[in-house]
């Protein structure tokens, strides 16, 4: 024979072509996302940078034309001195721009002295010291500062604070400037968000279909690969089993007629020679099947042995031939449950003989020395179940998904060609073949035929 194909089973398969192509497509979205969130993150920082310089350049210049005696007159005389009226001059403009939620401006108590939405707000302690009191101590201290995304009044917004410097002899520090703005680069960065989202969605559906084509194309392979390996161990098969059966027909043929000679002896000969003959003409007719299946005489799914036989039959015969075989092997025989009378199916009885045969000795070499092998026979599905159940150490998942493939075998000496004909002469009859194990518990044969 030659070299079979390397061979697994569909989930060594899949595990060796899918969980790749899936890993690569995980790991390119993930990169994906990640160079969108390193996007996103550089923009957001690009724009709060030129946001911060800006309204704290604006802060520092509007803080350099408020005269340290406007703001001390202001807070000594209210709305009715002049400073308070310089203070307006001054401010008026830069509230009206846009953006712009409130100016303020506060002594070194941190009350309030000035702010542009109105009177009533002035003279009191300002909210920004509760909310941003270390900005204003920095700018207290005498340098401007910018106070992150904080939320008042129901409104999110940045304060620059600026001081404003009494320039007299030594200088120092009356007040701060609180410019007061509304954050209009977030909705930038929302549109941003917004947009890398559906591009790293739109990329990341793109990569899973391109991967579920390679996973498909590379599961296309796998099974090509395994019909590629199937027909070859068929070609094989049928090359050795076209020249075994040649040889094997003239021998069985000088055997027939010696045991004719012999039962000419006396009776128990004649009884001897007749059991001889009839073994010998079920094996012919198991070497004509594989001879017709190696010249591919019977249509694909056929072993050649439709007909009419008897189940029940065909059964009592292949388990008297077995009782000396169980005997010393230390197998309990057990027929299980009320067999019927006669099971007609639509199998010639060599072939039900084969089947029954082939299933019982497969059990008998899984259990070795001891164990127990129980047959029964019983209406099934406008049919017949056959079932054959040991006690042996039962069959890996990973084998028993091959179980019934040429040379396909459990047994070191096998050949996986009993299971495949099995499967074949059930086939040709209607019927199906079915293997149950677990491992440590022993396997379950089960064929079933229909009725004739």
């Amino acid at each position: 024979l030659p070299p079979a194909r390397p061979r697994g089973s569909l989930s060594a398969s899949m595990r060796r072509v899918v969980l790749p192509t899936i890993l690569f497509a995980v790991l390119a979205v993930a990169a994906v996302a990640v160079l969108a969130w390193f996007a996103h993150r550089s923009v957001r920082r690009a724009l709060e940078g030129e946001f911060v310089r800006r309204i704290e350049s604006v802060a520092g210049s509007a803080a350099s034309q408020v005269g340290a005696d406007d703001l001390r007159d202001a807070r000594l005389l209210g709305e009715e001195g002049t400073g308070y009226l310089a203070l307006l001059v001054q401010l008026e403009g830069l509230c009206a721009t846009p953006a712009t939620l409130s100016v303020s401006v506060l002594d070194s108590a941190r009350t309030v002295v000035y702010d542009c939405r109105g009177a009533d707000r002035e003279g009191a302690v300002s909210p920004l010291a509760a909310i941003a009191g270390a900005e204003i101590g920095t700018a207290l201290s005498g340098r401007a500062v910018v106070t992150p995304v904080i939320v008042r009044d129901g409104r999110a917004r940045r304060v620059a604070l600026a001081p404003i410097t009494d320039r007299g002899a030594p200088p120092r520090v009356a007040g701060v400037l609180a410019f007061e703005v509304e954050p209009t680069y977030r909705a930038q960065l929302d549109g941003l968000r917004q947009q890398l989202t559906a591009i790293t969605l739109v990329i990341a559906l793109a990569l899973l279909v391109l991967a579920a084509a390679a996973a498909q194309r590379g599961l296309a392979a796998a099974r090509l690969e395994r019909r590629l390996t199937r027909s070859e161990n068929l070609a094989a098969m049928g090359r050795l089993t076209a020249t075994l059966a040649h040889e094997i027909k003239n021998p069985l043929a000088i055997i027939r007629g010696s045991a004719r000679r012999l039962a000419k002896l006396d009776p128990e000969a004649q009884r001897m020679a007749d059991s001889v003959v009839e073994e010998v003409d079920r094996l012919t007719g198991t070497v004509t099947r594989y001879l017709q299946f190696a010249r591919a005489e019977d249509a694909p799914g056929s072993a050649g042995g439709a007909g009419e036989g008897d189940a029940r039959a065909a059964l009592d015969a292949t388990l008297a031939l077995l009782e000396g075989e169980c005997a010393a092997r230390r197998v309990v025989l057990e027929r299980a449950g009320e067999w019927p009378a006669a099971a007609p199916v639509r199998l010639d009885h060599g072939s039900l003989k084969q089947i029954a045969l082939n299933l019982a000795l497969n059990a008998l070499e899984a259990m070795g020395e001891g164990g127990r092998l129980v047959v029964s026979l019983a209406e099934a599905r406008s049919g017949y179940e056959l079932r054959f159940e040991d006690s042996g150490p039962g069959i890996p998942p990973d084998t028993l998904r091959r179980l019934g493939d040429p040379f396909v075998t459990t047994r070191a000496q096998g050949s996986g060609l009993g299971l495949f004909l099995t499967r074949r002469l059930a086939q040709s009859g209607g019927g199906t073949l079915a293997i149950e194990s677990e491992v440590g518990r022993g396997t379950t044969c089960r064929v079933w035929l229909p009725r004739r």
